[in-house]
């Protein structure tokens, strides 16, 4: 089996830029764009994160952080960038550290990832 066919994860990699900077909004700050490359991935470890821990949210239970190990073709990763699950699930994995392989049969990218959000909406309580 390939390697590429072990990449079964649906990701997309969303990279937000500044394409002119002179163009500004009502209160003077740069208007962004995001363009998105839909890629697949092996999200690392699957049932387990490296670390978790929970964080102390006012507005819900708190939000998850958690470490994984992102597994992509090789690829160029653009400054800022981050990647969540496709179709949208909630996630965001923002980049800490990206490892390129480019040696023996299967050149890859492992990114360091920290998972921001969960799957999972704020409990509703009814009245």
């Amino acid at each position: 089996m390939s390697f590429a066919a072990l990449l079964t994860h649906p990701l997309a990699i969303v990279t937000p830029s500044i394409p002119d900077p002179d163009d500004v909004d009502e209160w003077g700050v740069p208007a962004r764009t995001t363009s998105v490359e839909y890629v697949n991935g092996l999200v690392q470890p699957l049932v387990q994160p490296r670390t978790g821990r929970e964080m102390t949210a006012s507005h819900q239970a708190g939000t998850e952080l958690s470490s994984h190990t992102i597994f992509l073709l090789p690829r160029n990763i653009g400054q800022g960038a981050w990647i969540r699950d496709e179709p949208d699930a909630g996630r965001r994995f923002d980049i800490t550290g990206v490892r390129s392989f480019e040696y023996g049969s299967a050149p890859h990218l492992e990114v360091d990832v920290k998972v921001v959000g969960s799957t999972e909406g704020p409990s509703v309580e009814g009245s």
